[in-house]
């Protein structure tokens, strides 16, 4: 069965840079978001965990996500995180992105309160849905629901997500499963073959692809676009191999705090040392981290990206 929206494809979970006083910094944003692009990426995730979506007000969120697309960026060619806690700001925000023509919006459960049952989850998400569908004139998202139980606290089962789908058809597309749980991955795949089931483990690509998984979501891409592409599109002879460049990658990264590390091997890639800022409570990594990681990853043979 075909996947029920057209998302499939590398995404970059792209990171947020900003400038000298923390506010987000628009010119350098627009330049990546187009670097990608131009490397064949299907599209740009922004404000999500690696762009440090939660640190950012709903209004910087939906200003950022206007000038982006007020400079160039194609609309249909982002998907904005939406996902609070509370359904008011996460219908303002994912109307505010269906308004602007995203391709889709990419929502978190409501990630606070740890000791939430599925019908309460199903009803944050259904309240949010049927709040948009009430809105006069507006096109409802369509909607990648997140599973980051590492982050939230809360694993969306299968259950939970083929109930949403089926409740809300051409709507919830598809998921991003950032578990780097692999059964629950394949149980995604195994029980949403109508939906475009995402990984962000990008150690589990080739494996969800043997299941017709849609592609990745994900933050490596932003520093090696180019190798995930080749892996997820190009021939198939040549999996076994660039799945080993991108473990070997991964690897790179284990002991390292993720985001602000991979912001320092941007700025080292492009020696531009305003992309080290982070907000907090992130702290930032040392410029010489940033150069020595660099250096490991192309070690691995990884095609990278020239911001």
């Amino acid at each position: 069965m075909p996947a029920a929206s057209s998302l499939r494809g590398v995404w970059p979970a792209a990171l947020t840079p900003f400038d000298d006083r923390l506010a987000v910094d628009i010119a350098r944003l627009v330049r990546h978001c187009r670097v990608l692009l131009q490397k064949g990426c299907r599209g740009i995730s922004l404000f999500g965990t690696t762009g440090e979506g939660t640190a950012l007000s709903a209004d910087e969120r939906m200003s950022a996500l206007s000038a982006v697309i007020a400079a160039g960026v194609p609309a249909d060619r982002l998907i904005p995180a939406v996902g609070c806690c509370d359904v008011p700001t996460t219908v303002e925000l994912a109307a505010h992105a269906a308004g602007q023509g995203a391709a889709a919006v990419l929502a978190l459960p409501p990630f606070y309160p740890k000791d939430s049952r599925e019908e309460g989850i199903y009803r944050h998400f259904a309240s949010v849905i049927e709040r948009l569908g009430a809105m006069p004139g507006l096109r409802v998202p369509k909607i990648c629901l997140y599973n980051f139980p590492f982050h939230t606290g809360i694993t969306l089962s299968p259950r939970l997500v083929r109930r949403l789908a089926d409740a809300f058809p051409g709507v919830v597309v598809a998921i991003k499963d950032s578990s780097a749980d692999w059964p629950l991955s394949a149980a995604y795949l195994d029980m949403l073959p109508d939906l475009d089931v995402f990984v962000g483990d990008e150690n589990s690509i080739v494996r969800a692809l043997g299941k017709n998984g849609a592609g990745t979501i994900s933050g490596m891409a932003n520093v090696m676009a180019p190798t995930l592409i080749s892996l997820i599109e190009g021939p198939a002879g040549d999996a076994a191999r660039l799945d080993a460049v991108v473990r070997n990658a991964v690897r790179v990264l284990t002991n390292h705090a993720f985001v602000p590390t991979m912001k320092a091997v941007v700025a080292a890639r492009s020696g531009d040392a305003g992309w080290l800022a982070v907000r907090p409570p992130l702290e930032v990594a040392p410029a010489a981290v940033g150069a020595s990681v660099l250096e490991a990853l192309e070690a691995t043979g990884a095609s990278l990206v020239t911001v």
